[in-house]
Parts: structure tokens; C-alpha cells; sequence
């Protein structure tokens, strides 16, 4: 896993957590200029991800000879089994702490379509939102991983294009089903496309000798772009394309980031932490309700648990399936949160 991806997956994941953190606790009122960066720009960290996942998935199986039904198991062991624990714990503190967490309600099919990535409207009424909320994003991303597992039995030079006519038919034509089907028509899709490309310019080296302040230009005009365009909506242009030249700037910049061990870990955990974070902060906030701990001393061990338990699902879960799975056949890895 390049450096520079590991860095920006941990960026990506962290910027959540603050985002939701404010969500959770303050319900966005909070006005300092930090508060309202976050409030504002923090979900930007979803449609990083969707670049990233694209960019991964695409330059893991063009690198190595993977069948579709390869491809297909290490994907869905790669994703599903840290995202089904989370769930499972979702559901029992619902069960036994009804309303800690907002926004979520357990019901048995509900829970069910959940846990296989089905698109189902939230019993609470938020949505097309799973148990584990932040769990909306998998949905696409499973859609992705079908649409890729599909281009994988065409010859190699029709793939791409395949690519892109099935991701614009996953949002064109499946809405069209009517009922939860609606869930795909939103352009956040075509944000995999974008990491797609990007792993074709990599492939060819494009990005080799670009120089340090074209890098830190791109980063510019992606910070122009995200500040002009105004709160996140997930729009894969005024948030992809940023998303797309902030990937393109660390790729340029991958031979200075080689010493940074402590921002590689957190990539890592990048997933799990995406996962668990929310959970935690309500808890968290549940205690500070009861017991009147501060505000501060909430926020720094809710910070210390998500790494605790994103560092843990990650060695005890996440590592030891990945290993299993590379000594049955050759593991393309990447995806939008666990190695995106």
C-alpha cells in the first residue's frame, strides 16, 4: 500500500470522526471557525474515500491475474466481517440502551438487509441509512465491487470502458426499479470513476515528475474549489474533483512520505475506525450525561477508545482474515474504508 494513500485514508477517516463528533455532542451549534470548517467541509472525508477505493481497486487487480469469483470472496472478506461485528454490537446496545444512539432503530429485517448491504429505509426515518449509519457508504461500495466483478469477465481492453457504462447504468437504470433501488441514483458513484482514472495515469507514471509546487497547486485549487462551493453535499464536482487532485498531489509527493509509521497505522485502522467511531461518541456522551465529566475529557477518551478499538478490530479481525485469504490465492487489496 503506497504511503501517500495510507495517509490520506487515515486524513479521510479522522475528518468523520471530528465531523460527527459535532454532530453528536453539539448538534452543529458550536461557532468557532474550527467547528464550522468541520461542520461544514468534514464530509468530505466520504467522497476521499470513494476516490480512494477506486483508485485501489483498480491498480490491485490490473497488478496482479485475480478471476471475478477471486476478486468477488476477497472483497466480500475484506469488507464484511468487521462491518457485520459492528452491526451485531449496534443492535445490542440498541436493544439494551434504546435512543443512545440517534437516528437508529433496531427491527429484525431491518437489521437483516443491513448486514448483506441491502438498501432499506431506516425505521427511524432518516432514510436510506443501515443500522450502522455510516454503513450507506458500503451499500455503493458493494455496488461497485459488483459492477467491477462484472468487468472482470471481459478481455482486459474492454474493462474499463465496461466500468463506466455499468457504474452510469447503476445510477441511470436501477433507480428506475422504484422503491429502495432509488438509493443509487446519487452522483456520488461516478466518484469511483474518478479514482479509476487516476490509477490509469499512476499506472503510466504520469505523476512521477511532477513538481513539489505543481503538487501544492492542486491542493490549492482543490481547497478553492471545496471552500467556494460551500458545505459538502457529495457532489462529484464540487467535492470529487477536489477529493481527485488532493490524490493526485500525495501520489506526486510519495517519496516524502516514507518515515510516517504512526500515520501508516492509522491508515490501517482506517476502516474499523470508520465503523466504530460513532457508537463511541454516543456513549461517551451518555456518560457525560450522567456523570458530568467535561466536555474535554469526553472528547479525549472517546478519541482514545476509537483508536483502542480500531487498532484491535484491525490486528484481531481485519489482518488475520487478510492473511488467511493471501494464502488461498492472491489478495487485491484496497476499498473504500479497510484498505481504500
Amino acid at each position: 500500500m503506497l504511503n501517500s494513500i495510507q495517509i490520506l485514508r487515515a486524513l479521510a477517516a479522522w475528518v468523520v470522526v471530528f465531523h460527527h463528533y459535532l454532530q453528536v455532542t453539539y448538534n452543529f451549534t458550536t461557532t468557532d471557525p474550527l467547528s464550522v470548517a468541520l461542520h461544514r467541509y468534514g464530509a468530505i472525508g466520504v467522497d476521499l474515500f470513494f476516490v480512494i477505493s477506486g483508485f485501489v481497486i483498480f491498480l490491485s487487480a490490473s497488478r496482479q491475474k485475480v478471476t471475478p469469483f477471486e476478486f468477488a470472496i476477497h472483497r466480500i472478506a475484506r469488507i464484511a466481517p468487521a462491518y457485520w461485528i459492528f452491526t451485531t454490537l449496534t443492535a445490542v446496545v440498541l436493544a439494551y440502551l434504546p435512543g443512545v444512539i440517534p437516528m437508529t432503530l433496531f427491527e429484525p429485517l431491518f437489521f437483516i438487509k443491513s448486514l448483506f448491504f441491502i438498501p432499506a429505509a431506516n425505521p427511524s426515518g432518516i432514510g436510506y441509512f443501515p443500522l450502522v449509519t455510516v454503513g450507506w457508504t458500503l451499500n455503493y461500495e458493494m455496488a461497485f465491487y459488483a459492477v467491477f466483478f462484472f468487468s472482470l469477465f471481459l478481455p482486459g481492453k474492454f474493462r474499463i470502458a465496461a466500468l463506466f457504462v455499468g457504474i452510469l447504468a447503476l445510477r441511470k437504470l436501477l433507480p428506475e426499479l422504484g422503491g429502495a433501488f432509488e438509493f443509487y441514483k446519487n452522483k456520488i458513484v461516478y466518484e469511483f470513476l474518478f479514482g479509476v482514472a487516476i490509477g490509469m495515469l499512476h499506472q503510466r507514471g504520469a505523476f512521477n515528475s511532477m513538481k513539489p509546487w505543481a503538487s501544492i497547486g492542486l491542493l490549492a485549487i482543490a481547497l478553492f474549489i471545496m471552500i467556494r462551493s460551500g458545505p459538502v453535499t457529495h457532489s462529484p464536482f464540487a467535492s470529487g474533483i477536489p477529493c481527485a487532485l488532493i490524490v493526485i498531489a500525495a501520489l506526486s509527493l510519495e517519496r516524502l512520505t516514507k518515515n510516517m509509521k504512526w500515520l501508516n497505522a492509522l491508515g490501517n485502522w482506517s476502516y474499523s475506525t470508520y465503523l466504530c467511531h460513532i457508537p463511541i461518541l454516543c456513549l461517551m456522551l451518555e456518560v457525560q450525561n450522567h456523570t458530568g465529566l467535561p466536555p474535554a475529557i469526553t472528547l479525549l477518551t472517546s478519541l482514545i477508545l476509537i483508536a483502542l478499538v480500531s487498532a484491535a478490530s484491525f490486528n484481531l479481525v481485519e489482518k488475520p482474515i487478510a492473511k488467511r485469504m493471501k494464502k488461498t490465492s492472491p489478495e487485491p487489496t484496497g476499498s473504500l474504508a479497510a484498505k481504500p
